[in-house]
């Protein structure tokens, strides 16, 4: 991890670097999001006990390379006193060419009452026109104290004029005992009304029967917008 932490530096260093040769006054901005979800699932697996949730974030962009920002959602654990989740963020962005990027992030998860979720997740996107390939390690796995790494690859479509269709797949290796690696897949279908986006998703895991409930097939309801 720290050698994954050392190359980040190393290339915002880069970046930074190109960026200030290619213009004087870089670009600072301020962005977020706020989701209201009919029940938060992440990765296959319910992280609100099929209770609905509110999610926002909050980004300081410097320039179109490199953000800091916060992410907040409430959640549910059965056995557990985690209701609420903050995260971190660091995101690098490098543009290799209009349709071509990649993204390398660094998030503290931090939870509130209980910290039984704390953790670090990294994560390596690289997005290739309307899809995406992903890497991403979890140092706490669903509070086990155990490592996973999950790799993914998604997909979004323009159908029914206007409609985007959003699918992704993902294979999860926890590094504990008495779970199996299993997939997770997601497929959504939403518009936008508005400056609403409106999205029904459906999620389900391969191996539903090791998670006591959580893995279970859900269909998820949304509405987003940008702040």
């Amino acid at each position: 991890m720290r050698r994954y932490i050392a190359f980040t530096i190393i290339l915002i260093s880069t970046l930074g670097a190109t960026a200030a040769k290619a213009s004087t006054s870089p670009t600072f901005a301020l962005s977020g999001d706020v989701s209201l979800l009919s029940h938060y699932v992440e990765h296959g697996l319910s992280q609100s006990d099929n209770s609905p949730a509110l999610q926002g974030s909050f980004w300081f962009n410097f320039g179109s390379q490199f953000r800091l920002g916060v992410w907040g959602s409430n959640t549910n654990y059965e056995h557990g006193d985690d209701h609420f989740n903050l995260r971190m963020n660091a995101e690098v962005k490098v543009d290799f060419s209009q349709n071509a990027s990649m993204e390398i992030g660094y998030t503290k998860s931090q939870y509130y009452n209980g910290g039984d979720h704390n953790g670090d997740l990294l994560s390596l996107h690289l997005n290739l026109w309307r899809s995406r390939i992903m890497y991403d390690t979890n140092s706490n796995w669903e509070a086990t104290h155990e490592k996973s790494e999950r790799f993914g690859f998604g997909n979004i479509m323009d159908v029914f004029g206007g409609w985007k269709w959003n699918n992704e797949i993902g294979y999860n290796t926890p590094d504990v005992e008495t779970i199996n690696p299993y997939f997770d897949a997601r497929t959504g279908l939403g518009t936008k009304w508005g400056v609403i986006f409106f999205e029904g998703a459906l999620t389900a895991t391969s191996e539903s029967s090791q998670f006591d409930g959580a893995g279970d097939y859900f269909f998820i309801l949304s509405a987003s917008t940008d702040l």
